[in-house]
């Protein structure tokens, strides 16, 4: 009996293309920036469950820690920070641009 497979040396062969990101030339938090915490963060950091003391329903909380850069080095997954979402997967690299875009604009509440 023989056994076959296939092999890939590259995973984006698999994978396919990668899809290039785009982000709005102006990003706002209320349509962009909100969603990606509601599908990624709230569910842990919100005013019911407050996991890690942080609650990112309080805005002018979540505009201290994004302006302070705590809020791109955890879900960078930077060394030394705790990786957020804890136990989940890393957010997509669009969603860390769509973050880090909001966060360069100086974190408005728009």
């Amino acid at each position: 009996m023989t056994l076959t497979g296939c092999a890939y040396d590259n995973v984006e062969e698999l994978a396919g293309p990668k899809v290039p990101c785009t982000t709005p030339e102006q990003v706002s938090y209320s349509l962009n920036v909100s969603p990606v915490l509601d599908r990624n963060c709230r569910s842990c950091h919100a005013s019911v469950l407050r996991s890690g003391n942080f609650n990112m329903d309080d805005m002018n909380e979540l505009q201290i820690r994004a302006r302070s850069g705590l809020l791109m080095h955890v879900v960078n997954h930077d060394p030394g920070y705790p990786q957020m979402p804890q136990g989940g997967a890393k957010l997509s690299d669009c969603d860390i641009a769509l973050l880090q875009k909001w966060v360069d604009a100086g974190a408005p509440n728009n």
